[in-house]
């Protein structure tokens, strides 16, 4: 070991700029910079760039020996290192350049950070000696980001290690987990976070003790973790504030048979199940508990067999501002509930209802205080809207409006909806509604209110027959509106629309930019580029995002800088196209 790390590795050259270096007086304002904020900057820095920075300046030679965050990437210390040499020579070489800034450095300072990202060798007793070094030195973020064969175990004296506050162990990827061998002992006294992803853990009662000894743990992140033999999950800790379990991955495919988490200072919750599994079963903490301080709540592949623990959530999160539920299932519930005075964000996406009777549930929201309200579902719902007076931001995406409702049945839904969301400022609205809604707006008995808070209208829109008479019809209903996104979706094309040019409020008074997303120039869109223009007196900016195989851009552009217009500050910006997208992702 002595010899190992007393070679001096080969450093690659550091490139320096001429104007940089130098001692000249005022020529090197970096350098006198206090000590403290030098290492602040350099601790962004790997330590091999902060030994290659030795030779900027004579203050900086010797630097890197006293710096407190060490940075190794076994990826980023060579340029192409394959080519030169083989897997086993490069792991060598980067164990020599790690043993020689370790044993170079003051062991006196303790080290504030370490990462380390490397390959780890089976029978190799590397690690676990840099680990013992760390420890001595008394540190306090560990990140260890390590690809081995063989199970990776915590040692004695990082368990041990009271100045040790966080601690990330990434051992691969969704395909491969590397093994961790949890220690027999307690400890970790001092541990406030603690981040597991793509780790394997085979024996869960020794999970759930080595979590009961970390007295003040607050923080626990576990992302694509794969528990051997797993069907009950159960988390009990008196200090956690944040939980976080994103892809738990099982060797039973059925998922867990219950999830059960007793956290009285929990603040955040995320559980998201999935990929290949079936859901999760969520089972209520006992009633002396609760989620009593709970603030956030993220539920995605969970299933609640008792639809009253849903209901009792709710009620008894005094706290609870915001909560999202992805794909979560009630089997014998009908009707879902959700009132709470403090929530301000709800996001519902695709929620499952037993019984086989398509959009036979229904929604009740009374949320006073509600001020973003983004629902994603299959079939229009059935949703009654109660009293949201502080709602300013809204997404409304169905993916069918369904065959088996009538159509007088459907008008009567979506007018609920957009009854109960007429005082919004911000209105996102998917494409699957429009013909419906066309009907709906144009039958006064359905809809008769007007959008007057509404500041930004977000449609992505096919163009069919419907969808100009739809959007002239909403721009009425606007009278504030000050800003329009449209992003056309592909779709059959029908005959040509004109539009005739009537004083519309929004337009005249307050319209002042508009953005045409995946613009493809057909006739249909044109005609809506030159209403928009003739039509608005204040409009400021008109930009255009293309779609990527529109290939008569030039004669497109030539038609439009023809148009009239009202406004004679309008700028006109085409853009290039953007990556493809989804709607649906984009404004989640």
């Amino acid at each position: 070991m002595e010899n190992a790390l007393r070679k001096n590795p080969k450093i690659p050259k550091f490139v320096v700029c001429s104007d940089i270096g130098g001692d000249c007086q005022g020529g090197d304002r970096l350098s006198n910079l206090p000590e403290p904020i030098i290492h602040h900057i350099f601790s962004f820095l790997e330590t091999i760039d902060v030994v290659r920075a030795s030779a900027v300046s004579r203050r900086w030679r010797y630097f890197w020996l006293s710096i407190p965050y060490l940075n190794f990437n076994i990826h980023n210390i060579w340029s192409n290192p394959l080519e030169r040499w083989s897997l086993e020579k490069i792991n060598e070489k980067f164990k020599d350049f790690v043993n020689w800034v370790l044993l170079s450095q003051n062991g006196s300072i303790n080290i504030q950070r370490f990462l380390l990202s490397c390959f780890n060798c089976v029978d190799d007793y590397t690690l676990y000696r840099w680990l013992n070094a760390v420890a001595q030195r008394n540190v306090q973020v560990l990140d260890l980001d390590i690809i081995s064969e063989e199970p990776i175990k915590l040692p004695r004296c990082l368990v041990t290690c009271e100045s040790l506050m966080s601690l990330k162990l990434d051992f691969g990827n969704r395909e491969h987990q590397g093994v961790l061998n949890l220690p027999t002992c307690a400890g970790f006294n001092q541990l406030k976070s603690l981040d597991l992803q793509h780790v394997e853990v085979l024996d869960y009662n020794l999970f759930r003790k080595f979590l009961s000894s970390c007295p003040l743990l607050e923080n626990l992140y576990m992302k694509e973790c794969f528990f051997r033999d797993f069907k009950i999950l159960d988390i009990s800790t008196t200090s956690l504030k944040y939980l976080t379990i994103d892809e738990f991955l099982l060797s039973e495919p059925k998922g867990l048979r219950s999830c059960e988490v007793i956290c009285e200072s929990l603040e955040a919750l995320k559980l998201h199940f999935g990929w290949g599994i079936d859901k999760c079963v969520l089972k209520p903490p006992p009633t002396s508990v609760g989620f009593s301080r709970l603030k956030s709540l993220d539920l995605k592949h969970v299933e609640f067999l008792d639809h009253s623990f849903f209901l009792k959530l709710i009620s008894s999160s005094p706290f609870l501002e915001n909560l999202i539920m992805d794909s979560c299932r009630f089997p014998d519930l009908r009707i879902l509930d959700i009132s709470s005075a403090s929530l301000k964000s709800l996001t519902l996406d695709r929620i499952e209802f037993g019984g086989d009777e398509f959009g036979s549930y229904k929604l009740k929201i009374a949320c006073p205080n509600l001020v973003s309200f983004n629902i994603f579902a299959l079939l229009l719902p059935d949703i009654t809207l109660e009293g949201l007076n502080s709602l300013q931001n809204t997404f409304v995406f169905l993916e069918d409006i369904g065959e088996h409702m009538e159509d007088i049945e459907i008008c009567h839904r979506l007018s609920k909806i957009l009854n109960g969301l007429c005082g919004v400022e911000v209105l996102k609205l998917s494409s699957t509604l429009y013909e419906i809604l066309n009907a709906s707006l144009e039958e006064g008995s359905y809809f008769s209110a007007s959008f007057n808070n509404l500041k930004s209208l977000i449609l992505c829109v096919t163009m069919a027959e419907w969808t100009v008479p739809l959007i002239i019809r909403l721009l009425n209903r606007s009278p504030n509106l000050e800003a329009l996104t449209i992003y056309f979706d592909a779709g059959e094309y029908f005959d040509e629309w004109k539009i005739s040019n009537k004083a519309i409020l929004c337009l005249t008074c307050h319209l002042k930019t508009v953005d045409l997303v995946e613009f493809k120039g057909h006739e249909n869109e044109l005609e809506l580029v030159r209403f928009l223009l003739k039509n608005g007196h204040v409009l400021q900016k008109l930009r255009i995002s293309w779609l990527e195989d529109v290939y008569n851009r030039r004669e497109i552009i030539s038609r439009i800088m023809k148009f009239p217009r009202s406004s004679s500050s309008v700028i006109l910006k085409f853009l290039q196209p953007k990556s493809p997208f989804d709607f649906c992702e984009i404004l989640r």
